[in-house]
């Protein structure tokens, strides 16, 4: 596994941010985890919309009961 040097560019404002919650040793790490989860979101994105295309999408009445399932806990 190594690593590879990125350079990116992002707004001045995020960077601040970045560096007072991470400090300025900490950047690499946070957005390795950063691009980790982002990449996992959208791989979970692609695989729930091929299971509505194989599938079709799950009925409403299903959803109410998970968004307020989700709610309670």
């Amino acid at each position: 596994h190594g690593t590879a040097k990125l350079s990116v560019s992002v707004p001045r404002e995020l960077v601040r941010s970045l560096r007072r919650r991470v400090g300025r040793r900490g950047v690499s790490a946070f957005a390795a985890r950063a691009l980790r989860h982002e990449l996992e979101r959208e791989q979970l994105g692609d695989f729930l919309a091929e299971l509505d295309a194989t599938s079709g999408p799950v009925p409403e009445p299903l959803l109410g009961e998970a968004r307020a399932a989700w709610q309670k806990s």
